[in-house]
Formats: structure tokens, C-alpha cells, sequence
């Protein structure tokens, strides 16, 4: 008899599956992980910098960030998790965090002990492999995101971001043709892109007169794929998905 799948558990296959070859057997062994949800509010910590956890967090609902905080209150956020993403999966091997995971927007995630995790780890030399190959995709991302931070302009930054999200929101299946959610603000977006708020705005504005995205009420709209994603200088290898390139939306001369 099939076990029924937990959905946060189905969102790991589907990022997992996305990114290299899962197995039937290493399917059962992340479904039989014992789990315990629980939910954060927007700009709730759930692993401060510089605490130990017994458990990795593997996101279900809304999005987290890793971030770092200076003493004079000044932020940096480098990375943001959707579901399906485990974030904190380093510290299977390193407990004591060197950043804060916090969440975005409204979120909720499922918790699963690192006891488990080694266990079917140990069981799978395959699974492993899978497990280090999703750290270093995440890593490639991050070299990614640092490059975009250090010497793109503001408006490459967003449409970067937004190419970004939309194809790793269609890996799990969260799209809906070509919007997706994003349920956070443009002081969280500011703090992504390295900018002020203001600066965020009127780029956001900029994109939205171009007739390249739209952004309100929480969800993103990809009106020109390939135009936002020439803008972005956004190229999709460093994600290093099997399963295609993401979709090529209808240009200005199409429908």
C-alpha cells in the first residue's frame, strides 16, 4: 500500500527531483521522515545567527531569508527559500549558525530532526549525492546573487530576481502560468537588491512601464520573458535543473 505524502514533503521531491535523478527507493525514504510543522509571522526569526538546532527546516508555506545583521542595525539579506528548499541543510555538519533564517512573508515549515536526515543518508550513498548536489546548486546561487549584488545596476538586480524565482517556483509547481507569489514587501526587496527602498520603487516602476512584470497584491507577473530576462543578464545554467529551460513568454511582437 502507498504511503501518502506529506505536501511538504511532495515540494522536497519536486525541488529534489528537479535537480538530479531521484530514485523509487530514495522517494520512500524522504517520505517516511518524520516531521513537525510549525509556523512563523513575517519577520520571525526561526534560526538566530549564532544558535546550535537539532533539526533542519524545510520550508512549506511563504518564504525565509538567510540574512545578517551589522551592530548598527543594518541588514543584508543573500538568499530567500520557498518551498521545498531546506536552507539551513549545513547545519546538518555545522549546528552553530553563522546567519539568521528568518521568515519573509507569513511562513510555514517543516522541521525534520538531523537524526532522521543522517539516518536515510547513511541508508543512500545516491540520496547523498543528491543532498550535496542541491548544497552546491544552492551555492552557485548565492555566487549568483553576491555578482549582481557587487556590480549590476539596480534594474538588472530586479529583473534577476524576479527570472530567478519564477523558474525555481516552476521547478516545485507553484506557478500559475506566468505569475507566481511573492508575498513580501518592497523594504524586503530593497534589502534583496542592496538599495533603498525608495530606489527599489522607482525601479520597480521603471520595469512595470517598460511592459516587463508587474508586481501587486503579492504576485509577480512575467509580461516578457525573454526582454526581462535579456534586462537581468539572466541566465539559468547556474541552477542547474533537469528538467528544461523555463518557458519562453510571448515577446512584444507576439500574444
Amino acid at each position: 500500500m502507498e504511503v501518502r505524502m506529506d505536501k511538504a514533503i511532495e515540494f522536497m521531491v519536486r525541488r529534489l527531483s528537479g535537480v538530479g535523478q531521484l530514485s523509487s527507493e530514495d522517494r520512500d525514504r524522504l517520505v517516511s521522515l518524520p516531521i513537525r510543522r510549525k509556523r512563523f509571522a513575517k519577520g520571525e526569526e526561526i534560526v538566530a545567527e549564532g544558535t546550535s538546532s537539532s533539526s533542519c527546516c524545510l520550508v512549506f508555506k511563504g518564504y525565509v531569508h538567510r540574512s545578517k545583521t551589522l551592530i548598527t542595525g543594518d541588514r543584508q539579506i543573500f538568499s530567500l527559500h520557498m518551498a521545498g528548499d531546506i536552507p539551513d541543510l549545513q547545519s546538518l555538519y555545522l549546528p552553530r549558525m553563522d546567519h539568521s533564517l528568518v521568515a519573509t512573508s507569513p511562513a510555514e515549515v517543516a522541521l525534520i530532526s538531523h537524526f532522521s536526515i543522517q539516518t536515510i543518508l547513511d541508508q543512500s550513498s545516491r540520496l547523498t549525492a543528491l543532498f550535496w548536489r542541491d548544497t552546491l546548486i544552492d551555492a552557485a546561487a548565492f555566487r549568483s546573487w553576491m555578482l549582481m549584488l557587487g556590480q549590476a545596476e539596480a534594474p538588472v538586480r530586479m529583473a534577476h530576481l524576479f527570472c530567478e524565482l519564477y523558474v525555481r517556483s516552476q521547478l516545485v509547481g507553484l506557478n500559475k502560468g506566468n505569475t507566481f507569489a511573492l508575498p513580501i514587501s518592497q523594504v524586503d526587496i530593497a534589502d534583496m537588491l542592496g538599495t533603498s527602498t525608495v530606489h527599489a520603487n522607482r525601479t520597480l516602476q521603471d520595469l512595470r512601464s517598460q511592459g516587463l512584470v508587474d508586481f501587486a497584491r503579492g504576485r509577480v507577473t512575467i509580461l516578457h520573458w525573454r526582454e526581462l530576462a535579456e534586462l537581468g543578464m539572466f541566465d539559468e545554467s547556474y541552477l542547474h535543473t533537469v528538467v528544461g529551460p523555463a518557458t519562453d513568454w510571448p515577446t512584444r511582437e507576439g500574444t
